[in-house]
């Protein structure tokens, strides 16, 4: 296999509502060809674009011939990525771009390089959450916008409605300040009927002792599964302790680096479903690792991306070549111009993913957008 070799790095930023910005990096080999991946992290995003360049200017000129290689030639021990989220999601995307150039320089898809079959389009679920963010978080506003993703055509959508929960509350008072998005989730409910699946994300506010309370509320309602309702990193026992304790699949992991990290929770039965996400687990081919560790240990796995086209395009690339997987996460609703972003434009309809055609990712960042709306250096 023809080795990689890295020469540069070009970094772009594009603002989408008050609190989220999506950062992208192109990496460019010693011949001029060039993979996309995204950064986007939140607060961190800034330090990791500034880590990945570091890294990719510390390898420069060097052969690569695996995707995992970069790890050992900058001398960074696992234990750092699985502890350090800044340089888990730099490597990650290093990773991945690797994976990408080997997949140009083969003329696959990255499906097929990931050991898939092309295929033209996976399922994904809408992820209502990032288009409610501010004052827009009554049970109305999520009704509705759980309506709008279904006339979109959508068949299952995801909300994480305990916004007046945090774990350090009193457990009385973490029950009393679940009411509001207990009736969150009861509206959407009430308002698209029971044809629809709902997923719940708890975004690890709750705990050992009131967990089980509000899985049984969310039961009632058939919510599909529970996600997060602990850290699983910090609280992999208490999750499993949970999980015995509920009818409802615990999902989760979005944040951990390594298929380690996805074993142990598996082998502890903290989650019936894993969560890997692309940006932060090592990247493309460590996912599909993780997805099939899933799948031997007869658990489900589901790609976490609420974030931007670069990351839903590599997911879904990621999504196509693990044969048994449930669908993949789409954030709804951020922007009207986010499929433009891309060239050829991201395709999202009927619920579905439509994957490019082409070699690597099949698409590329248009320019025009990202210097028009973004920012680059």
């Amino acid at each position: 296999m023809k080795p990689v070799i890295l020469e540069s790095i070009r970094l772009s930023s594009i603002d989408v509502t008050t609190r989220t910005t999506w950062v992208f990096a192109e990496i460019f080999d010693a011949e001029g060809i060039s993979e996309v991946v995204e950064i986007t992290s939140g607060n961190n995003s800034n330090v990791v674009a500034k880590t990945l360049r570091e890294m990719v200017n510390n390898i420069q000129g060097v052969s690569i011939s695996g995707e995992s290689e970069p790890q050992s030639l900058l001398k960074i021990t696992t234990k750092a990525l699985e502890t350090d989220t800044v340089l888990a999601t730099a490597m990650s995307a290093l990773r991945t771009s690797v994976s990408c150039f080997q997949a140009r320089y083969e003329s696959l898809s990255l499906t097929e390089q990931l050991g898939g079959n092309v295929k033209g389009k996976v399922p994904l679920y809408a992820n209502i959450n990032r288009s409610l963010l501010g004052d827009n978080r009554s049970p109305t506003h999520f009704a509705k916008a759980a309506e709008k993703a279904i006339g979109n055509g959508f068949t299952t959508i995801k909300c994480a409605p305990f916004d007046e929960v945090t774990s350090d509350m009193e457990s009385e008072d973490i029950i009393d300040a679940s009411k509001t998005g207990l009736e969150r989730v009861r509206a959407i409910r009430l308002s698209i009927g029971n044809r629809i699946n709902i997923l719940v994300d708890c975004h690890s506010r709750f705990t050992l002792k009131t967990a089980p309370q509000i899985c049984t509320e969310l039961a009632s309602l058939d919510v599909k599964w529970f996600e997060e309702p602990v850290a699983p990193e910090t609280k992999s026992d208490e999750l499993s302790q949970i999980a015995s304790l509920i009818d409802l699949p615990i999902a989760g992991g979005e944040s951990g680096y390594g298929t380690l990290f996805f074993d142990n929770l598996m082998d502890k039965n903290s989650l019936g479903i894993i969560m890997p996400d692309i940006k932060f687990c090592g990247g493309v081919k460590e996912a599909i690792n993780a997805s099939l560790s899933a799948s031997q240990k007869g658990k489900r796995v589901s790609l976490h991306n609420p974030s931007g086209p670069v990351s839903q395009l590599l997911s879904a690339h990621v999504t196509a070549a693990v044969s048994d997987s449930m669908p993949l996460e789409h954030a709804v609703d951020e922007t009207d111009w986010r499929a433009d972003i891309m060239s050829p434009p991201e395709e999202i309809r009927d619920g579905f993913f439509w994957i490019p055609l082409g070699h690597s990712i099949g698409s590329v960042l248009n320019q025009k957008i990202i210097q028009n709306k973004g920012t680059q250096w």
